[in-house]
């Protein structure tokens, strides 16, 4: 069987092509590099993974890359974290609509032939406004829509999926990823409007950030806001086999899934937690800076549908996905953060 999967370099892409490749699927993988300049990580070389560089909003390619397609992973969007997602609000609205109305439109032309369905990669971040804990699928209905543009457009997402099958017919499956962790994850280099002091403190997502200033035994330890927003966190290796058995399960047509790992902890908690596998019996000393207003204040998932219908469960501690960010950013990326 054929998959076609976009932004197949960036972080979770590169990890999704490995799963599928690992279970025998031929691949085909899309990215245009825009956003590192280069794979986040080696690209895998086999004999059944084909590595095309490219636009994803680009419907004409995406028809021809589709061809004896049997699934597409729409999975190509501009995201990173939340000084990114304040930064470039624009940006992330318009082309991450762009891209998946893309993969919507090729979805429903090639539905009919050997094309099964679109899986769409959403995001836990539908939940923005979600004040409790246990975020259960059909929550994203009930409560304020998202005020951030990424939130709203990653609803979008959802809409798209829904109304191609509404309308022409398209089955789709919608999965959701919460903080997924792994190595590759890098800094999104782009023109900011926040303060020198935040874009020194806040450059990617939080482990590697938090990651990247222990090894520089950073002193007070700076954190946004009070610290007790909570966060669980997914393995990016998990993470890609859920949205894989996302893409395989029939019961999964038409259906949405949130994809967590059960681990999770505070944002104190993980500044202590990274600080003490670092730098371990230095003393730790903590320092609460000013948040960014839509800094969201749970993220903690209700998984039961996953589990039940995918057979998925997550279960890598974060202390093994802590050790392997820190591997890569001493390897990789360290040296070549700004001083």
């Amino acid at each position: 069987m054929k998959v076609l999967v976009t932004g197949a370099a960036g972080f979770l892409g590169g990890y999704v092509v490995e799963e599928l490749l690992t279970r025998g699927y031929t691949v085909v993988g899309l990215d245009n590099l825009t956003k590192y300049g280069r794979p986040a990580r080696t690209l895998p070389d086999h004999e059944r993974y084909t590595s095309v560089i490219g636009d994803a909003a680009d419907k004409s390619l995406l028809y021809e890359l589709s061809e004896d397609c049997d699934h597409f992973i729409a999975n190509a969007a501009l995201i990173g974290g939340v000084r990114y997602m304040k930064d470039l609000a624009y940006d992330i609205l318009s082309t991450n609509n762009h891209l998946v109305g893309a993969a919507a439109e090729v979805g429903i032309r090639r539905h009919g032939e050997k094309l099964r369905k679109v899986t769409y990669v959403g995001s836990s971040m539908v939940y923005e406004g979600h004040s409790g804990n246990g975020f259960r699928e059909g929550d994203e209905r009930v409560i304020a829509p998202p005020s951030t543009a990424y939130g709203f457009q990653k609803l979008a997402v959802e809409y798209y999926a829904k109304a191609a099958w509404s309308q022409y017919g398209l089955p789709y499956t919608i999965v959701r990823p919460f903080n997924c962790v792994g190595a590759g994850e890098r800094h999104a280099p782009h023109t900011s409007t926040s303060s020198d002091e935040q874009q020194r403190m806040v450059r990617g997502h939080v482990i590697p950030d938090f990651v990247e200033r222990a090894l520089r035994r950073e002193s007070p330890f700076r954190i946004l806001g009070d610290g007790n927003q909570y966060r669980t966190f997914t393995a990016a290796r998990d993470m890609a086999r859920g949205i894989v058995l996302a893409m395989e399960s029939d019961a999964a047509h038409n259906e949405d899934f949130n994809l967590s790992g059960r681990h999770g902890c505070t944002i104190a908690e993980l500044a202590r937690l990274v600080w003490d596998r670092i730098n371990p019996g230095e003393p730790f000393a903590l320092r609460r800076e000013e948040a960014f207003p839509d800094d969201v204040r749970v993220r903690r998932p209700d998984t039961r549908k996953a589990e039940k219908v995918l057979g998925f469960v997550a279960d890598t501690p974060l202390e093994v996905m802590l050790d392997e960010v820190v591997s890569w950013v001493r390897e990789t990326e360290l040296a070549t953060v700004r001083r």
